[in-house]
């Protein structure tokens, strides 16, 4: 009986606490203007340009700490895709893996890959690069470092130095052999 009780008095609870037709409707009217203010202000470009290399432009895009999308291709043919942190040296891109990831054992059998890279600001500006990947014989560690530093700081650089894994870490390259871009102005 007193378990119906508790029951009965949580369900007036509930129902005395559901917001009247006006609340509810103003709850609505500020969720669509905190959706719209996510939306992009920027205006759709369609300057595209497609190339074998980096432009200087592109080339100041891909310095920024954005983070990139790595695809490389599974046994089976399906695409395999890994959000990662990314350096651009000397007109390739650089990525750090463990030799027990799929993408490293991808990269083994199959060097394709494609990267895109998106501005978080405007989805309009954005760099997409087709190329081989390779195995790039610096010390692993000493570039996981370099690019946690290029993206962290504060406790987010502190927490990453206590968590970091460096065992059977290695680093691959992409070297381009397409690279298409969209809404990066060109000086």
């Amino acid at each position: 009986m007193e378990y119906a009780r508790v029951i009965a008095a949580m369900l007036v609870g509930a129902v005395l606490c559901l917001p009247s037709q006006p609340a509810a409707a103003e709850g609505k009217a500020k969720q669509a203007m905190a959706t719209t203010s996510e939306k992009t202000t920027a205006r759709p470009s369609r300057d595209t340009r497609e190339g074998k290399t980096f432009t200087p432009a592109d080339v100041e895009f891909l310095q920024r700490p954005l983070a990139s999308q790595l695809v490389t291709m599974n046994p089976g043919g399906t695409p395999q895709l890994t959000v990662m942190w990314f350096r651009y040296e000397d007109g390739a891109l650089l990525f750090t893996t463990t030799t027990d990831r799929i993408k490293f054992r991808n990269q083994q059998k199959d060097a394709r890959a494609v990267v895109s890279v998106v501005d978080p600001t405007n989805m309009y500006k954005w760099v997409i690069v087709h190329g081989k990947l390779s195995i790039d014989n610096r010390d692993p560690a000493a570039f996981y470092r370099g690019l946690a530093d290029h993206y962290l700081t504060g406790d987010a650089l502190e927490a990453w130095r206590k968590m970091a894994v460096m065992d059977k870490r290695t680093v691959l390259r992409l070297t381009p052999t397409k690279v298409r871009t969209m809404g990066i102005a060109q000086q």
